[in-house]
């Protein structure tokens, strides 16, 4: 049995990991564009950035591990699916980033080395101080449950109140997207476009391993606590992207100029708290960052050391970390570039594979639902990828620009939806 306590570090925890830089700096955006629509904004954004990346992780919960939401797709399939996954949120793309951000907003603005080769240090010292979290697989729960995710709830508290008691702008009229279009689609898009169902999908092994070293095993029970902590990461989340929808929307007078969120972010401490400002942002970012990648990672080695018995989770922890470093000193762009169009095609997949394993005991025949779903997706985030990168045929192009929700990148929900009835109905018949 877990304790209030033990629910408690559990749920900090989930917040924490779920919480990096990305979500700090882009709600300020979306609740400037939002203007005086900026709290329907804001429910649209937590709809898909908090709900379905919650509901993703109770499912891989329950699973014990997000693998096992593939096995009902031919064996290659799946590998070559939680391999790109795995990848792409790990050391090749998104925990350098994280490297990066946490040297462009937390270290550099602070100025206190401005050496030759002050990147590659700094990005050797942070890896290295999460490596050896990840390495602690025991100790590494407590960590950032007991002492990084409090000091960074702290720190936006701080934040938050000093945002709600002190706006420094009227809220002006919507903008962009909103301007055009509903405050809650347009919320619902910026949420999805967060893409945390994926980082749900390896949370949920950790959540798994930390019910497991508390001994529990049941089912039920393992529904019980997941449910009680991740409603905590709920709660906080949706208040903390409320509070950042707010101050985007209240931001006129340091956003003019700002090309994204981060730079909001920055200004309005900046203007609230002078250079004190400047220390408390570069700790959030600091912490946030540092958990996203200690829990990715973490994650990451977790899956690839199944392959081989020689190569263990450390080796894969080590591999990881090398890679991140050397890979955040490369640059982003070309990374950027490339991996942006992977996410629109794995995306998708993700979001299904966890709506046929909730629908599951409702499907007449699994494998089959499972393969043309599955399939059925996999088509049209393959033509939102292409068209991302453009080199879409010109006649695909035309084509798909009939099909619903396309110009947002979403033309796979129709079509999922269609495959998945068709499948329910001749799955009757054969099964």
């Amino acid at each position: 049995m877990l304790s209030r306590k033990d629910i408690l570090i559990l749920g900090m925890m989930i917040f924490s990991l779920f919480l990096g830089a990305g979500n700090i700096i882009f709600p300020p955006m979306e609740g400037y564009h939002a203007g005086t629509n900026w709290l329907w904004a804001a429910f649209g954004f937590v709809l898909t950035g908090v709900c379905m990346p919650f509901i993703t992780l109770v499912v891989v919960t329950l699973k014990g591990r997000g693998e096992a939401l593939s096995l009902d797709l031919p064996k290659w399939v799946g590998v070559t699916f939680w391999s790109i996954l795995y990848l792409v949120i790990g050391s090749t793309f998104a925990m350098p980033r994280v490297t990066n951000v946490a040297y462009e907003m937390a270290w550099q603005p602070l100025n206190l080395f401005n050496g030759e080769y002050q990147h590659i240090l700094f990005a050797l010292v942070f890896n290295l101080i999460g490596m050896f979290f990840m390495l602690g697989r025991s100790t590494m729960i407590s960590s950032i449950g007991k002492f990084m995710a409090p000091m960074l709830l702290v720190l936006l508290i701080v934040v938050g109140f000093a945002v709600i008691s002190n706006p420094l702008s009227t809220i002006v009229l919507p903008s962009h997207a909103y301007a055009e279009n509903s405050a809650v689609a347009t919320g619902l898009v910026g949420g999805y476009q967060t893409m945390d169902v994926l980082s749900a999908m390896a949370f949920g092994g950790i959540v798994a391993r930390a019910l497991a070293v508390k001994q529990v095993s049941d089912k039920k029970t393992i529904l019980q606590y997941t449910l009680s902590a991740g409603a905590i990461s709920v709660m906080l989340l949706s208040a903390l992207y409320i509070c950042l929808f707010y101050l985007g929307a209240t931001s006129h007078s340091v956003a003019v100029e700002a090309s994204n969120g981060g730079q909001i972010f920055a200004g309005y401490v900046n203007a609230l708290f002078g250079n004190t400002g400047l220390l408390m942002m570069s700790g959030i970012v600091m912490l946030a960052n540092l958990t996203t990648l200690v829990g990715v990672t973490s994650a990451c080695a977790d899956y690839f050391s199944k392959f081989h018995p020689r190569l263990t989770y450390k080796f894969f922890v080590i591999v990881f970390t090398a890679a991140t470093i050397i890979i955040s000193e490369a640059g982003l762009d070309t990374l950027l570039r490339v991996t942006i169009p992977a996410l629109l095609l794995i995306y998708p997949i993700a979001i299904m594979l966890v709506a046929l394993q909730l629908l599951r005991h409702k499907l007449p025949s699994i494998k089959f639902s499972y393969q043309l779903t599955i399939g059925t997706v996999s088509l049209f985030s393959l033509c939102d990828s292409l068209n991302n990168i453009g080199v879409l045929p010109h006649f695909a192009n035309e084509l798909l620009a009939y099909v619903p929700f396309y110009p947002l990148g979403l033309s796979w929900v129709v079509p999922a939806v269609m495959a998945l009835l068709v499948s329910i109905a001749i799955g009757k018949r054969i099964s």
